[in-house]
């Protein structure tokens, strides 16, 4: 399968919060793999795929999470499922995308 991201996800260990848009859906779940355009997450809550959500992201070394407004679920598995972000403030992308920056450096 050919990979169409635009930049490469690098492996994160952030907690995250998501809920359903109309919905009385939400959950917790282990946020794994990060790009400025989508994230993976671990959790036993079923989403199907084509759900749009909302995601709080809680990096590890900041006090302030990263609010996603709108997020789409591109894929799922069992206890996983893969977004890609599609709206998404301004000020909050360029906060993904230095967070982004700093776990994508070569060490």
């Amino acid at each position: 399968m050919k990979n169409q991201r635009k930049h490469e996800r690098v492996h994160v260990q952030f907690r995250s919060h998501f809920s359903m848009k109309g919905k009385m859906l939400a959950g917790d779940g282990d946020l794994t793999d990060l790009s400025p355009g989508g994230c993976r997450i671990l959790s036993p809550v079923q989403v199907l795929v084509g759900a749009e959500v909302e995601l709080c992201i809680f990096p590890g070394d900041s006090a302030n999470p990263i609010l996603i407004d709108g997020a789409t679920v591109r894929w799922c598995r069992p206890n996983e499922f893969g977004l890609s972000f599609t709206k998404i403030r301004v000020p909050v992308q360029r906060q993904l995308t230095d967070v982004w920056r700093k776990l994508a450096k070569p060490a």
